[in-house]
């Protein structure tokens, strides 16, 4: 930890140039050799995970349901003094807090394994210029600094696409990559969104490290509502978004702006919302290249139409009629405001991104790549 308080970044050092650097320098996950060849029987499945959030319900949470392992989900701010290591394969969700840690490297030849499930490239998020300074501070401390130990445990490393495997180990050489498999309750809908209300409901939903996106959607969503004045807007945002929205110069009285809420929370609001279309746009960078297209399955439990980003992401099982948008402003304007007055493509759209998460959720593999007991 003595890195971490001698080695001081300012933020006008984060130039596109030194952050390359940068992200060189800091410690990847990696698996060690002698605990990848621990081969002990597995007999029961602990996962450490930061309360309930969309990586576990999007990757982990219905695997475990099917797991033939008892299985315990521990939050990181538990301890673990109470749990039997004999047997035991740990199950990192992204973070990991000192105390765990601890308890984990004094018990990593006890126990049957150890993997680091990954949907982020954590080390491009820390460098990037546009990531707050508590956010970046946050994934020093749990997410990039307990690698100089965890790297001495993990005996795997499982992560949300092959291209993020390769941006974390180059070939992506023992790398196993665990796609989506959505829990039902996360993309299951019983709700007509469509009624014969003229209004149109469109919505931006989004967490941190999309700023460019909150950019590039400001005049795209202003134009769309000055042209079409049944549609409405609702976006989520905080701080220096929440700003940029509020500053927009939107039209009154079409566009709510909500504060970030927790994962339940917002489950349990995209249940209840009546979301018409969905606005998901995703500008090309190094985080945003590895990823999964798992704002399908938000909008599906929404019943909204998603717009979708024309890139490598959303092209991976995308399905006749979905709709797909280069990044250029005024496509994006044309495609809402036809979505805006075609409620039948709207409706095909939905359904064939439906298609797709109903696809995934059959047809990924449903178990973890755990050696074998």
């Amino acid at each position: 930890m003595q890195f971490a308080t001698r080695f001081r970044i300012e933020p006008a050092m984060l130039t596109r140039g030194f952050g390359d650097i940068l992200y060189k320098v800091i410690p990847k996950p990696q698996v060690h050799p002698r605990a990848a060849n621990n081969k002990q029987a597995i007999e029961r499945l602990l996962v450490l995970t930061k309360g309930r959030n969309p990586t576990f319900s999007y990757y982990l949470e219905e695997r475990l349901n099917r797991s033939p392992y008892p299985t315990e989900v521990r939050d990181l701010a538990d301890r673990l003094d109470d749990i039997e290591p004999e047997g035991l394969f740990v199950i990192v969700c992204r973070y990991i807090r000192p105390r765990q840690l601890q308890w984990l490297y004094r018990n990593r030849k006890r126990i049957a394994g150890a993997a680091l499930f990954l949907d982020d490239d954590i080390a491009a998020t820390f460098v990037a210029q546009r990531s707050e300074w508590d956010y970046k501070a946050y994934l020093a401390a749990v997410g990039i600094f307990p690698l100089l130990v965890l790297n001495r445990i993990l005996t795997d490393i499982w992560v949300s696409t092959p291209a993020l495997g390769r941006a974390i180990a180059g070939n992506g050489a023992g790398i196993k990559v665990v796609g989506p498999l959505p829990t039902r309750q996360t993309y299951d809908v019983c709700k007509t969104p469509d009624s014969d209300d003229d209004r149109v409901v469109m919505a931006f939903h989004t967490g941190g490290c999309h700023e460019a996106e909150h950019k590039f959607l400001v005049p795209i969503v202003r134009e769309a509502l000055q042209r079409c004045r049944n549609l409405r807007f609702e976006v989520i945002a905080s701080g220096k978004t929440a700003k940029m929205w509020q500053n927009a110069g939107l039209p009154a009285g079409q566009f709510v702006i909500h504060k970030n809420k927790t994962w339940t929370d917002y489950l349990e609001h995209t249940q209840e919302a009546n979301v018409d279309i969905l606005l998901v746009p995703l500008a090309r960078s190094r985080i945003n290249d590895v990823r999964a297209g798992t704002k399908r399955i938000d909008a599906v439990r929404m019943g909204a139409a998603p717009i979708l980003s024309h890139n490598q992401v959303y092209q991976h099982c995308a399905s006749n009629g979905e709709i797909f948008v280069n990044h250029d402003p005024d496509a994006w304007i044309e495609e809402i405001c036809r979505l805006t007055q075609d409620i039948a493509l709207r409706q095909r759209a939905r359904d064939a991104t439906a298609d797709v998460v109903r696809w995934i959720s059959e047809n990924e593999t449903d178990s973890f790549p755990l050696h074998a007991s």
